[in-house]
Order: structure tokens, then sequence, then C-alpha cells
């Protein structure tokens, strides 16, 4: 009886499992699989396009579609997000997705599409750093640069170099994070630029430092 009812266990647990990554599977034939790509389609330039490496992650369809488990990484320079499927690379833009998780657990990183980037519009995935009133989030991307250790000669050598933006939504207004009083005053106004000084000086932030600028939108939010 004991190893029947074992034997039951065990299929109904495969039969989750196949279910479940033929949803999976399903889920990202509806959304075009993504397009293809190379490995490495950069080959001479230094470096790696991408964000960080491939890590177990989920692509987010919709709302109430997720696609969990997956070995993803965020392409930078080309804003795509990859994934491996079947030995193969396959890519999704902003506008075939609603965005993607990195990391598992307490490591986790959100990211979006559809936000407004300043003078990138919205075809771009930005990670979400805080979402309330105030809403802040990471605008990472790559550029592809002269690279400054190439030797003598190499002039054309290239190299890909991380750059990142903080951008705060309120009301549907988009400001890049700039922490001086010119450009805090327009966004924020006068009361706003006061209570972010008297909040910065209290708590002893940075608000150069990402980690402390989060922090200071999580206490607006608040009402701090």
């Amino acid at each position: 009886m004991k190893k029947f009812s074992l034997s039951l266990l065990v299929c109904a647990f495969l039969a989750v499992i196949t279910n479940s990554a033929f949803a999976q599977l399903q889920m990202l034939r509806d959304a075009g699989t993504g397009n293809p790509v190379l490995s490495n389609p950069y080959p001479d330039v230094k470096g790696s396009p991408y964000w960080m490496e491939f890590e177990t992650g989920s692509i987010i369809f919709s709302e109430r579609d997720t696609a969990n488990n997956l070995v993803i990484a965020f392409n930078a320079f080309n804003h795509t997000l990859v994934y491996q499927m079947d030995r193969e690379l396959m890519a999704y833009g902003p506008g075939k997705i609603n965005g993607f998780i990195l990391g598992r657990d307490g490591n986790r990183q959100l990211y979006r599409s559809g936000y407004m980037v300043p003078g990138m519009g919205t075809n771009r995935f930005v990670e979400v750093l805080v979402d309330g009133e105030y809403t802040l989030v990471s605008h990472k991307f790559k550029k592809m640069v002269d690279d400054p250790g190439a030797t003598y000669g190499s002039q054309r050598a290239k190299t890909f170099q991380n750059a990142e933006d903080l951008i705060v939504y309120k009301d549907g207004e988009a400001f890049i994070w700039r922490p001086r009083k010119k450009n805090l005053t327009g966004f924020f106004g006068d009361e706003g630029y006061k209570k972010i000084n008297d909040l910065s000086n209290s708590y002893g932030l940075d608000l150069k430092e990402k980690s402390d600028v989060r922090r200071l939108i999580m206490l607006l939010n608040n009402g701090n």
C-alpha cells in the first residue's frame, strides 16, 4: 500500500512539472518565441553587452502570465531580454513582454517596460526600485566606447562601458535624478526641495548614492 501511494505521489509530481513546463513553453510560443541571437554578436569588442551573466529568472508576459525558472540575461546594449531555449538563444524586446525578474528570493531584481525614459521613449527596460506616489527606476544601459587600455596602434579597439540613470516619476512626469538645487527645485518645487534637504540631513543621506536615493524616495512616499 505504501509503495502504491508513493508511486501515485511521484506520478502526480511529474504530472505537475510536465504541465507547468508545457504551460511555460506555450507562453513562449504565444509571444513569438523571440528572435534568435548569436552567442557573441560583438567578437571584436572587449567586455560583454550583458549587464550580468546568465542566471535563473522569470519572464513576465502579462500580469497573469509569468514563465519561471528560465535561464536569462539582460542585454543592456540593445535592450533585449535573452533566454536559452534548446541550446539556442532567443531575445524579446520591450514591446513583446511586460518585463522580467533576475535572481530569486532576496536578490530579485524586477525590470519593467513601458516607462517613458527621457530622450529614449518607452522602448526600454528599467529596474523598478521604488513604486508609489514617487516611483524610482534605474535605467541601465551599455555604451560602446574606445578601449582606454588598447595598445599603441589599436585606436579602433572598442569596449563595453556600464552606464546608469536614476529616474523619478510623479503624476506622469519624469525626472532624471540630478542632486543639484536647480534640478531638484524644478521637479519637486521649493517645498519639496526643503523636505529633501531636511530628510537628507536627518538620516545622513548622500544624494549621489543610489541606495540613499532609494531610501529618500521611500521616505517621501511614507509621508516623512
